[in-house]
């Protein structure tokens, strides 16, 4: 028997989400550990200076990424804009500062973005390395030289008056170099590198991952699998950027000013860390290996699908970190296409999302597939998917 669910967006007149896709902001990220709401809770019931609070934060992130400094902040993108002036500000009156020390910089800090006369702005880039998410630099008044993925033409795009350091994004196409080889050109240029990794957990390892690799700033969302509030990130690098970091980050008058994280949020974010540090990656997988099956035997049974288990792989390695069900449907039986499931499927009431060709998760060969993610599924919404999409096929 299908199980009713609770909607608590009904007395607002706003149909439940079943998320069967990935950790999307658009659908509020993640659901954190009960545990994360306590201790946001318990943060509310007092005041606390904002910088030493992100001191103590950043101590625990630095700690989870073996990186010498952290921040925490509102999103990776937000972590990116950071990441970026700090880069850019590098070698200014900025660097006498400290965040957690009254002074009077803020004359220096809203140089940026508009304002970057005699400023080091340009991060050399690979040009398959470009995605909407690096908007970010710009936002903190960076622009791209993009360039061919070759050590040489990294190097030669190289410029000491107008380079602020080199941007590589962590995951997508894999016929770019690696963070390796561009930690070590920007390294012989004295030069920095700024890593998104916004997506790269799990696995847990992907977080020491870069900085043990030579990166000098990298950016993970704290809403995705970390499972913290929607609105947090983390920042981790080099303890001299990451300085300037906070400098251009609220509670001050830099670029990251309007991007406020609550002390609430912050202390939710530290321990939704400490819960994901603690988690068993073996046992989770096997949980969600297990509604894939059940996906698999209940929807391949339908005439015109083809069900099967696809994974998510690390890229360095190869190894799978998270299973999904794909499906393929024959539109001559089903009478519709995947694409048109997909978007029945968010009509309904819950809605449901699935994911459609997922090149970002499972590269490039999942063209005219359909993919169901059990990661950010709750207890009795499986069964319910199912029953979805069987009644739209009439099966």
């Amino acid at each position: 028997m299908v199980k009713e669910l609770y909607n608590p967006f009904e007395k607002y007149g706003i149909r439940r989400v079943i998320n069967a896709a990935t950790s999307a902001t658009n659908l509020g990220g993640s659901i954190p550990d009960p545990e994360v709401f306590r201790a946001m809770e318990d943060s509310s019931k007092s005041f606390v200076v904002i910088t030493e609070l992100q001191a103590w934060a950043g101590k625990k992130i630095a700690e989870a990424t073996g990186a010498e400094a952290g921040l925490p902040v509102a999103s990776a993108c937000n972590g990116l804009t950071l990441a970026a002036a700090a880069c850019i500000m590098k070698g200014t009156e900025l660097e006498e500062y400290d965040p957690l020390v009254r002074g009077r910089w803020s004359h220096i800090s809203m140089r940026l973005p508009m304002h970057t006369e005699g400023l080091r702005t340009e991060f050399i880039v690979q040009r398959e390395c470009r995605n909407a998410y690096d908007h970010s630099v710009e936002c903190a008044g960076g622009r791209f030289v993009e360039v061919d993925s070759s050590k040489e033409a990294l190097a030669a795009a190289y410029d000491p008056e107008r380079t602020a350091g080199y941007y590589f994004t962590a995951r997508g196409a894999r016929n770019w170099l690696s963070i390796e080889d561009v930690v070590e050109v920007a390294h012989a240029n004295g030069s920095y590198v700024v890593v998104d990794a916004a997506a790269e957990n799990p696995p847990k390892m992907k977080l020491r991952y870069y900085i043990e690799r030579g990166a000098d700033l990298v950016s993970y969302s704290g809403g995705k699998h970390i499972r913290g509030p929607n609105n947090s990130g983390l920042l981790a690098g080099r303890a001299d950027l990451m300085k300037l970091a906070h400098l251009q980050s609220y509670p001050f008058s830099g670029v990251g000013r309007g991007s406020k994280m609550s002390r609430e949020t912050i202390v939710g974010l530290v321990k939704a860390l400490e819960i994901y540090l603690a988690s068993d990656e073996e046992a989770e997988f096997n949980e969600w290996l297990h509604h894939v099956e059940y996906f698999v035997d209940e929807l391949g049974a339908i005439p015109g699908i083809e069900a099967g288990i696809t994974y998510q792989r690390i890229v360095e390695t190869g190894e799978p970190m998270a299973p999904f069900c794909y499906l393929k449907l024959d539109e001559g039986v089903c009478g519709i296409s995947g694409r048109e499931l997909v978007s029945r499927l968010q009509e309904g009431d819950p809605k449901i999302h699935t994911l459609w060709e997922p090149r970002f998760l499972l590269g490039p060969d999942c063209g005219g597939m359909m993919a169901l993610n059990p990661e950010y599924m709750l207890e009795g919404e499986h069964e319910i998917v199912v029953k979805a999409i069987k009644e739209v096929l009439g099966a």
